[in-house]
């Protein structure tokens, strides 16, 4: 392959690439995908950080007779449950 068919062939691979870009950029799927992946992430990570916050306050401050129960776990974990079935309400769960 000479150089001027590896110019022609470089820029035919550039071409397909930049349609398909321009194609999802007419669509709006690449922003479309990027907000979704975000609202997940701030779905899932603020109850598990509220949790987690909440539950370090708790072990701090309040005494309890169960003596190793561990109020940061536990919160935290029930900040997953409730990130988890709010993701499934707004984007599985459509009615």
């Amino acid at each position: 392959m000479n150089k001027d068919e590896k110019k022609i062939s470089f820029e035919e691979d550039i071409g397909k690439k930049a349609s398909w870009i321009k194609k999802w950029r007419k669509k709006g799927i690449l922003w479309e995908t990027v907000i979704i992946v975000g609202a997940i992430g701030w779905m899932v990570a603020l109850p598990m950080v509220i949790g987690g916050y909440l539950g370090g306050y708790l072990d701090k401050n309040v005494e309890t007779d169960m003596g190793g129960t561990s109020w940061t776990i536990s919160l935290i974990v029930l900040g997953l449950f409730i990130a988890l079935y709010s993701v499934w309400k707004v984007f599985i769960y459509k009615k």
